[in-house]
């Protein structure tokens, strides 16, 4: 009659097993039933824990391959095109690049658009890199390169609400040129109180000798038109 507590599958005969608890200490012998009789699931977690490290190291061959060959067709385009061509290129090549050179591709398209006067594709474009790294040094780049984009496309209020999105986000370091640009911007919006505002801040807080002067002679300029007004 078969013992039921003899653990079901293949047995280790008993006189192996008695020559295995004999050379191993009476306090391990726990240890060691529990290991042989749980000997399948073990080697079954390591071929799964190996196969899972040959996934990963898989993915991450394939990943640079990509990258790789991605650059290689970045290089193509930058060296073979230029002007719409390039544009056109740029904009096909976009979807199929890795995740991490999305951010250069749509820069050289802002550049490339910027060569043609093509200020709204050039906006839009750094609008996506912006929008993307909103507090990187890139992303905040991206976005005063898209305000002063809007302003040559005569879009001043669109501008000014990037400059004031920039205001609480940016570094201490970009501040100077921030307010100016909401200067600017505010004034040909006709929004001369915010325009003001922003002249008054750069003349008390960030003017310097040599540029002190023309924001004074902007703040007289500015009082005098609301006061006409």
């Amino acid at each position: 009659m078969a013992d039921p507590l003899r653990p079901s599958g293949p047995q280790i005969p008993d006189s192996l097993m008695g020559e295995i608890q004999s050379e191993v200490a009476v306090e391990a012998t726990p240890l060691l039933r529990f290991v042989i009789e749980k000997s399948r699931i073990i080697v079954s977690c390591v071929v799964v824990l190996l196969l899972v490290i040959i996934g990963v190291g898989g993915w991450q061959w394939h990943q640079s391959r990509v990258e790789r060959d991605a650059h290689l067709e970045l290089g193509r385009i930058l060296v073979g095109t230029e002007g719409a061509g390039r544009i056109a290129a740029l904009e096909t090549f976009l979807p199929s690049v890795p995740e991490s050179m999305r951010p250069g591709v749509r820069l050289e398209i802002a550049v490339a658009a910027i060569g043609l006067e093509q200020y709204a594709k050039a906006a839009e474009a750094y609008g996506a890199v912006a929008a993307a790294d909103p507090k990187g040094a890139m992303g905040l780049m991206a976005a005063m390169n898209q305000a002063d984009v809007l302003q040559r496309e005569g879009k001043y209020a669109e501008a000014l609400a990037i400059f004031d999105a920039l205001e609480k986000s940016a570094p201490e370091s970009l501040r100077p040129s921030i307010l100016e640009g909401q200067a600017l911007s505010a004034e040909q919006a006709g929004k001369l109180d915010r325009a003001l505002a922003a002249y008054e801040s750069i003349a008390t807080n960030l003017g310097d000798a040599g540029n002190t002067g023309y924001f004074q002679a902007k703040i007289a300029e500015l009082k005098a038109r609301m006061a006409r007004s």
